[in-house]
């Protein structure tokens, strides 16, 4: 453990001293298969951009901030081919969980995860990573372009919301930039989120997922919503009415509160 620490000083400070900053969203995979909270290898979606001894994964299973199911690990190998990396259990004092197929990931190195909520004003360009993910809380945060202060991000339930950046409706699938945004224009909307998101940083699930991040959207527009894809009822949204989405885990859909 004091070896993990002494690695996130390190990567600070080096940090610390760049003079350039820019905001770097941290990467998302999911879990290829269930593992048991004593697991040592961990077989991912994706491993691309992890480096052994460097990247920490972050298991989110959609149960949110005060630790509940989140858990932390450290990458202490990686294989010349396939998916499948070693992992150290309970990164910087998380609890090792059992975790479900298909749990979302989000990852990156050590010095992009946090040990404290933030709070107040900030600059959304200012920060290195987002989201910003507290790993004694499991919380995560959005620095808001919209009111320039800490907001809750998705499956942080330990807050009020606040809005995030406003959202155009796209003629196909649109992405949620984090639980409470404005959705601006009046394209259909057949899908939210990508079929590379998986629920983190995208903000949404997709048609083959098991867990999808909730959300509330504020139409500035009359947009249309399509019962297809990852949508399971078609809806037309209403000027400053509260449009909310629950994801559905058994039919793997976005269920709307209208």
């Amino acid at each position: 453990m004091k070896n993990f620490k002494s690695i996130l000083v390190t990567l600070g400070l080096l940090l610390a001293s760049s003079l350039a900053f820019g905001q770097t969203s941290l990467t998302e995979t999911t879990l290829s298969g269930a593992i048991t909270s004593s697991a040592t290898l961990v077989t991912l979606g994706s491993i691309t951009g992890i480096v052994a001894n460097q990247t920490v994964l972050f298991v989110e299973d959609g149960t949110g901030g005060a630790q509940k199911s989140g858990e932390a690990m450290f990458v202490v190998s990686v294989p010349a081919t396939g998916t499948t990396v070693g992992v150290q259990r309970g990164f910087d004092q998380t609890i090792p969980n059992g975790h479900i197929t298909g749990a979302p990931i989000i990852y990156g190195p050590a010095n992009a995860f946090n040990e404290l909520e933030p709070s107040g004003a900030c600059t959304p360009t200012n920060q290195l990573y987002t989201p910003y993910i507290n790993l004694k809380t499991g919380n995560q945060w959005l620095c808001s372009s919209v009111t320039n202060s800490w907001v809750p991000g998705f499956f942080n339930v330990d807050s009020p919301l606040g809005v995030t950046a406003a959202v155009a409706s796209v003629a196909g699938a649109t992405n949620p930039s984090g639980p409470l945004f404005h959705v601006t224009g009046t394209n259909p909307i057949t899908a939210w989120g990508s079929s590379t998101t998986v629920g983190m940083v995208g903000g949404a699930g997709s048609k083959t997922d098991v867990v999808g991040t909730p959300f509330c959207v504020i139409p500035d527009a009359i947009f249309t919503t399509t019962a297809t894809n990852n949508i399971a009822l078609a809806s037309t949204a209403v000027v400053n009415k509260l449009l909310c989405y629950t994801f559905d885990q058994t039919n793997k859909k976005y269920v709307p509160s209208y």
